[in-house]
């Protein structure tokens, strides 16, 4: 198993995701417990952790679709490139075998590429697989 330096930008990204859908998954059913248990007695602080579980499950399952991925790694790739960040939106774009996109995003997705291939030390191959797998893996979607 690969340790946390070997796992690619992606591998990390995907597993601090899941790691927010678990706790909160398990802050939302400790809250619902309590509340099962104390009832009223401890009603503030039930409805307070099931609370902060239910955002942490919605932020994690949220960061977990394919969409989603594509435009996090896009938009990553834009602000800061390196062949990390390029890979990982390589990866993110292959997650899913048809992510459909508005423009706006797709555009992103361009840009993204057009940064990273701006770079002095960007790989050629990577810029290839990246054009590739947008044009296999993206469809526009109307809105």
């Amino acid at each position: 198993m690969k340790t946390d330096k070997e796992a690619s930008y992606f591998s990390r990204y995907r597993a601090a995701a899941i790691r927010f859908e678990i706790i909160g998954g398990a802050l939302l059913l400790i809250g619902i417990v309590l509340n099962l248990i104390a009832g009223n007695a401890l009603l503030t602080i039930s409805l307070l952790l099931a609370a902060i579980g239910a955002f942490l499950l919605i932020i994690g399952g949220s960061s977990l679709r394919p969409h989603n991925l594509v435009k996090a790694f896009a938009q990553q790739c834009a602000r800061e490139p390196c062949h990390e960040i390029a890979q990982g939106l390589l990866e993110a774009i292959e997650s899913d075998r048809k992510i459909r996109l508005v423009q706006k995003s797709i555009d992103s997705v361009d840009f993204a590429i057009e940064v990273y291939e701006c770079l002095d030390d960007a790989d050629p191959e990577l810029i290839r697989k990246l054009r590739e797998a947008k044009e296999q893996h993206i469809a526009k979607k109307v809105f």
